[in-house]
């Protein structure tokens, strides 16, 4: 809602919106919803399918983290990165394997590039199957194990902590998104 009367404000002033709408607070939550069919007076019944969680404000980077840049990117990181994180993400089960996640991660590593993130972190809580893991290391995220007491989870009590870099977006590749804000 804060978005759309945003958009209407600068509609009406005659000025572009921002390109980015992220809320204060340096939190936000993306959610992806499927329509059921069903109607509701004008308006189609949806069901959320998935929910993500993330940082909007780039933070500073910390010793662990740039332990692990140096480790798994052979980068040696400069003073000033700017560090993302990835909160939670969560896909219904009967709608896992459609894509979902991996258009959230790029969805999220935009948003937090445009904020000026240079590198995105979190813990992938699998319950020690790998599964979740793997998926992660499929889309360019790298395993930290500098970083798992920093993150929460030391000895991986809660998931493995992992970092890849934050995909940068032109105007014009936020533009070509086809996302409803």
């Amino acid at each position: 809602l804060a978005s759309k009367a945003m958009r209407l404000d600068c509609a009406i002033k005659g000025e572009e919106p921002p390109v980015v709408l992220c809320p204060s607070g340096g939190r936000a939550v993306l959610e992806a919803y499927v329509s059921d069919g069903k109607r509701i007076g004008f308006f189609k019944r949806k069901k959320r399918i998935a929910r993500f969680g993330f940082t909007t404000n780039a933070g500073p980077s910390a010793l662990p983290v740039d332990e692990s840049i140096r480790d798994c990117f052979g980068i040696n990181p400069s003073s000033n990165l700017r560090i993302g994180a990835i909160i939670f993400m969560f896909v219904e089960p009967e709608f896992r394997s459609r894509r979902i996640g991996e258009l959230a991660v790029e969805i999220i590593s935009a948003v937090q590039a445009y904020q000026g993130s240079d590198f995105t972190i979190l813990v992938a809580d699998d319950k020690g199957s790998g599964k979740l893991v793997s998926w992660y290391e499929k889309i360019g995220f790298k395993q930290a194990p500098k970083m798992q007491e920093m993150m929460g989870s030391p000895n991986a009590k809660y998931g493995v902590s992992m970092i890849a870099p934050t995909i940068g977006f032109s105007r014009s590749r936020w533009e070509s998104l086809r996302i409803k804000w």
